[in-house]
């Protein structure tokens, strides 16, 4: 069965008040939480990876989904699938873990787009193999003297050839191309 020419958008569509409203609560690119859910799930809210992750932006209970909800709620709960599988909660967790990783695990990266691409390897990958590409150690804070001597090409050329897995290499390439997909396609509406 062939799907429509724009069946990505059709399925986009049906979350665009979820991703506007926390992607704006969250203070991030709303291209950019479209361009993870494309690339975690293809915008199937009953998504399930072999990790465990669950749902539209393929949240981990036990590191991800636990991290954002205790930001979110102050409370740590490991959540169960079927909370992960709403498409509401799941991108408003998804959006705050997003935030997380930029406000406190690379917060002091100083150009605003070393530090999404940082969040963004390590929404993937976690923040502790983002660093340990960096600099061996799984410490964040002491990949950011590093990240702040590259420029944004310098610190994406180097993630692209340093990730762990090419999984995760291809992983940035994904989302930093399908941002700009969104971005253009939001600028068409």
């Amino acid at each position: 069965m062939e799907l429509a020419p724009n069946h990505i958008k059709v399925r986009a569509s049906k979350y665009e008040n979820e991703i506007n409203t926390y992607a704006t609560k969250n203070i991030l690119p709303v291209e950019l939480v479209y361009a993870i859910i494309h690339t975690e799930s293809y915008f199937n809210p009953k998504a399930k990876s072999h990790a465990p992750a669950y749902g539209l932006m393929q949240l981990v209970p036990t590191s991800g989904a636990r991290d954002a909800y205790q930001y979110v709620y102050n409370q740590d709960k490991i959540l169960p699938a079927n909370y992960l599988y709403q498409a509401d909660k799941n991108i408003e967790l998804g959006s705050a873990y997003l935030q997380l990783l930029m406000t406190r695990y690379f917060k002091k990266v100083k150009d605003t787009n070393s530090r999404m691409l940082c969040a963004i390897a390590a929404y993937n990958t976690g923040a502790g193999n983002v660093a340990r590409a960096f600099t061996g150690t799984t410490n964040p804070s002491k990949a950011i003297p590093i990240i702040n001597k590259m420029t944004y090409e310098e610190c994406y050329g180097f993630l692209r050839e340093h990730l762990p897995h090419n999984e995760n290499k291809d992983y940035i390439e994904k989302v930093s191309q399908r941002m700009g997909m969104y971005q253009e396609w939001k600028g068409k509406k």
